[in-house]
């Protein structure tokens, strides 16, 4: 069917070059909502500065480039391979090449009874609830919500039943490959029971001028606990857009953390809402920028009952010419009494051509509540470097040992210990390319 676009959007090229034929298999109710999401994006096309949550978003290298579907291969054996090596140990691994599930790279451990693990496509073939689960959004789809849901080839789904643990860590790796530019399409669905336990952790690489639209979907029901941990270090050429949506029980715990090292231009957005009694929401993260690197955090929490607690820590570095842009904005409704949320933005320039934008919000129509927030943006300390250097350490040595110092305690937030060590390895990797030890 086709799809009438207003050309001053900027849709038409996208839908023509990215919708691919119509695949058979899906089942009809797939279909008609991927036909309706196309529907929006044309509509709305994409954002714009003059849009207030992206003002401060450069999006001319993405919607200027003619991307087209990322090709269905098995990616480079080899540099998987590698990849590979740094996901976690005793892990339920999942492995997405282009878009497209993986089974060769994958490994899924024995799983306890109702529990899925797997593609979007096996999931909903296997299971007639799925048209249930699919989607619950948590407000007004913006573009690229809808042209994921409209355009996506597969992704992770998670449903883990009420009072299930799962002992081992789910690792994802989302892996592009391209020789021209190539867009990926995938969708992710984390499902928790009452009083379910689980560790995601999801890292997105790659090689080539790629471009990653990721959209997740999380629900954390009562009591339920979810580490939810992301590393984005794909090809310095690549473009990398995420959402994700949260929904947070009442006693429920979401853990959640992103590391953005990759990308030309990368964005996040979050929005999460805290819809139970003493419902605790993690969101947090680091950046480590340098060249001519951009990325955007632009969070929306929104607490709906009592009791709840946010904790919001991002921090950065930005070197060479790189821009960072922080948007947090927490909002606490009226019912939502004795609330407790802290958001924190801190940033080092590295470069006195580096720019930093940042913007945090408190929105609380409560009364009874403890909320704060802050933003600063600064030099390295030069009298640490300078002590440092007077003990015989390199200057290069000494600089990326006060950046590591500077982002670490946002690290330390982690509450797996696990993917812990494996973010704080990918910083070191960043840090050694950065600055080698002279």
């Amino acid at each position: 069917m086709s799809i009438a676009t207003n050309a001053t959007t900027g849709a038409s090229p996208f839908l023509e070059t990215l919708a691919g034929p119509h695949n058979p298999a899906e089942p009809a109710w797939l279909g008609a909502r991927r036909e309706a999401a196309r529907s929006r994006f044309a509509e709305t096309g994409f954002p714009t500065r003059r849009h207030e949550a992206w003002r401060f978003t450069e999006l001319k290298g993405l919607t200027g480039t003619a991307f087209t579907p990322a090709p269905a291969l098995p990616g480079n054996a080899t540099v998987v391979g590698e990849r590979l090596c740094r996901l976690l140990s005793h892990a339920n691994r999942l492995v997405f090449v282009n878009g497209r599930f993986d089974p060769d790279h994958s490994h899924i451990c024995s799983l306890p009874p109702g529990v899925f693990l797997g593609s979007f496509a096996d999931w909903a073939a296997q299971h007639g609830e799925a048209e249930a689960l699919f989607e619950r959004p948590s407000g007004a789809p913006d573009a690229f919500r809808a042209l994921n849901q409209g355009l996506f080839t597969d992704g992770l789904v998670l449903v883990v039943p009420a009072g299930v643990t799962l002992e081992d860590p789910v690792h994802v790796l989302y892996w592009g490959e391209a020789t021209e530019a190539a867009s990926n399409q995938v969708k992710g669905l984390i499902r928790l029971g009452a009083g379910a336990k689980v560790t995601v952790i999801e890292s997105f690489a790659g090689v080539g001028r790629t471009w990653t639209n990721a959209a997740m979907s999380v629900e954390v029901a009562d009591k339920a606990h979810l580490g939810h941990y992301r590393l984005q270090d794909e090809d310095l050429t690549a473009f990398h857009t995420g959402t994700l949506d949260v929904s947070i029980g009442a006693d429920a715990v979401y853990d959640g953390f992103t590391l953005s090292l990759g990308a030309a231009m990368a964005r996040q957005d979050i929005q999460a809402k805290l819809k139970g009694e003493r419902a605790f929401c993690g969101v947090s993260g680091v950046y480590l920028l340098a060249d001519r690197q951009e990325s955007t955090v632009a969070s929306v929490i929104e607490h709906l009952a009592p009791h709840g607690e946010t904790k919001e820590v991002f921090k950065g570095c930005l070197a060479d010419r790189a821009h960072g842009v922080f948007q947090g904005q927490i909002k606490v409704a009226q019912a939502a009494q004795k609330t407790d949320a802290y958001q924190l933005n801190k940033t080092v320039l590295l470069s006195d051509r580096a720019v930093m934008d940042a913007k945090p919000e408190l929105e609380i129509f409560a009364d009874d509540v403890k909320c704060s927030h802050g933003a600063t943006v600064g030099d390295l300390d030069e009298t640490a470097a300078f002590y440092l250097r007077s003990r015989g350490i390199a200057p290069e040595q000494a600089r990326a040992m006060l950046i590591e110092a500077f982002v670490i305690d946002a690290v330390e937030l982690v509450g797996h210990e696990q993917a812990r060590d494996y973010l704080t390895d990918a910083i070191g990797r960043w840090l050694a390319l950065r600055h080698p030890e002279k």
